[in-house]
């Protein structure tokens, strides 16, 4: 890794800590953001530029200071302490999932998803793309993910929790090219297994809707479980990277969704100033709406949720 690319890196770090690349040029002492804009613009175009000189020690001094680090800390290589962690906070998960299963963790510990009720699996294969699906709608909120994109992985997770639908998502993607394949195809892959596990829909409520705060952020999702794909998607998202994820592949994972569940999404981020408060606000309104329009409702057993009979055509 060559020294610009290890400091684009950090310094994406760095506004994840913040919250924003504002309040990083306010923690570090700047009036406004734009200086700090250009430098991320600048590492950003040279990152494949060995003979670029990164962030001048000045600067990077000013960063390290602001942040309350380590001299230096912008010139190692935190990697291997962000992987480190975020396989302990894994282990962790799973360690609780099993005791909440009324087991003991082990060391080979796996999500098992009941095949009971409405569980599909669904396999998707591309040139860019291997993913493989098993969902259950009528589930407790377990779920496993392994994407090769840690924040998407965070974000599915709220769909199975809040949702109360059992998710066991795996793909392996051509990363090495970005992560744009691997979100829009997950979409296009759970679309597929929510199209299929709901069947003819007879009985469920069919409609769902939810607002989710999370501390300044709020969302609404609405959804109809409708047989006609349409997405309104309306969140301006305060900055660009959630970390080293793209916000506007959050449009492309819930176009491939709805296009192949067939639901009719709106979805609309009332407020909020951290991306990553609005991100997680939208997933966890989306897996509320999604459990309360898949719920079967007693009123409607042996009935079609629709006028025309059918919500499949």
């Amino acid at each position: 890794m060559n020294k610009t690319k290890r400091h684009l890196d950090n310094l994406y770090l760095l506004i994840e800590e913040a919250g924003s690349l504002t309040k990083l040029a306010r923690q570090c002492g700047y009036e406004n953001a734009a200086s700090l804009s250009q430098l991320k613009r600048r590492l950003e175009e040279q990152v494949d530029d060995e003979k670029a000189r990164g962030i001048r020690p000045s600067l990077a001094q000013k960063l390290e200071q602001g942040m309350s680090k380590r001299k230096g800390w912008l010139d190692r290589d935190h990697g291997k302490d962000k992987e480190k962690a975020a396989a302990q906070e894994q282990a962790a998960e799973t360690a609780n999932l099993t005791l909440i299963q009324g087991g003991m963790p082990s060391e080979n510990s796996v999500v098992q998803i009941a095949t009971e009720g409405r569980y599909v699996s669904v396999t998707r294969n591309t040139s860019e793309t291997q993913i493989s699906v098993q969902l259950n709608l009528d589930g407790s909120g377990i779920g496993r993910f392994d994407t090769g994109v840690p924040f998407l992985d965070h974000m599915l997770d709220q769909i199975a929790r809040h949702g109360l639908i059992d998710l066991d998502i795996v793909c392996k993607g051509d990363l090495h090219i970005d992560d744009h394949h691997t979100v829009e195809d997950i979409g296009i892959t759970v679309g597929q297994a929510l199209k299929q596990a709901l069947g003819n829909k007879m009985g469920i409520r069919r409609y769902g809707h939810a607002y989710v705060p999370l501390d300044e952020a709020l969302s609404r999702v609405v959804l109809d479980l409708s047989g006609r794909p349409g997405l309104e998607y309306n969140i301006e998202f305060t900055r660009a990277m959630i970390g080293r994820f793209d916000v506007d592949l959050f449009s492309e994972f819930f176009h491939g969704l709805v296009n192949h569940s067939m639901m009719t999404l709106h979805i609309d981020n009332l407020r909020g100033k951290n991306a990553h408060h609005q991100a997680e606000t939208v997933f966890k309104a989306f897996g509320r709406a999604l459990r309360m329009a898949v719920e079967y409702d007693e009123r409607m057993t042996g009935k079609m949720p629709s006028t025309k009979g059918t919500l499949t055509a």
